[in-house]
């Protein structure tokens, strides 16, 4: 990973090769996703670190400000 503001953050350098989908969660993760999709924001101290862990792996949700934002990719996933 290259050295960046956004290493902190999640942000890989690996090209993601294809949208995860909901079978690609747990239906705790997949809960957690809506939630910050339906609130835009959320405070990073609110979700839980193995769930915030897996969906910034995943390219679903980005860390920034203090708190957490969904992706293109993790709005598509939540609404399917």
């Amino acid at each position: 990973m290259r050295n960046s503001a956004w290493a902190g953050f999640g942000h890989t350098d690996m090209a993601m090769t294809r949208i995860p989908n909901q079978l690609d969660l747990s239906a705790d993760e997949l809960k957690t996703l809506r939630d910050i999709v339906g609130r835009s924001f959320t405070p990073i101290g609110q979700i839980n670190v193995q769930q915030r862990s897996r969906l910034l792996e995943l390219g679903l949700i980005l860390g920034g400000m203090g708190g957490l934002m969904p992706t293109p990719a993790g709005r598509i996933v939540a609404r399917l």
